[in-house]
């Protein structure tokens, strides 16, 4: 998984390129700006992903969840139509629990104003 920090606050997470997931986001803690992740990819479909970086990823989630929380605003997933983004709504409705932040489903345009609304509510 790639982290692309060059458009922050708007953190883009990647199957394409190098993997840096846990160096960037180690070092996205521990800052004090609030950052929204996004995608454009559908989560849990990365084909170049392997069990044993699912599982590191995982327990890397669970040792940070607090401060993941206290600086991530949120999570958004670019979906590519309004029937995609309805049946991730319902899909992944559950995850926002379990990471302790908010997680959208928006199609393209919407990308500005969910990032703001995110980032304003926190």
């Amino acid at each position: 998984m790639h982290i692309d920090t060059s458009h922050f606050p708007r953190v883009w997470i990647s199957s394409m390129g190098s993997s840096n997931w846990e160096s960037q986001l180690n070092s996205l803690l521990h800052q004090s700006e609030q950052f929204v992740l996004l995608t454009r990819e559908v989560p849990g479909r990365e084909q170049e992903s392997t069990k044993e970086e699912r599982k590191r990823l995982a327990l890397w989630l669970k040792r940070n969840r607090a401060q993941l929380k206290r600086v991530c605003a949120g999570s958004i997933v670019v979906a590519t139509s309004p029937t995609v983004a309805l049946s991730l709504r319902i899909t992944l409705a559950p995850l926002g629990k379990a990471f302790g932040f908010p997680i959208r489903i928006v199609e393209e345009s919407s990308i500005d104003t969910e990032t703001n609304s995110l980032l304003e509510v926190h």
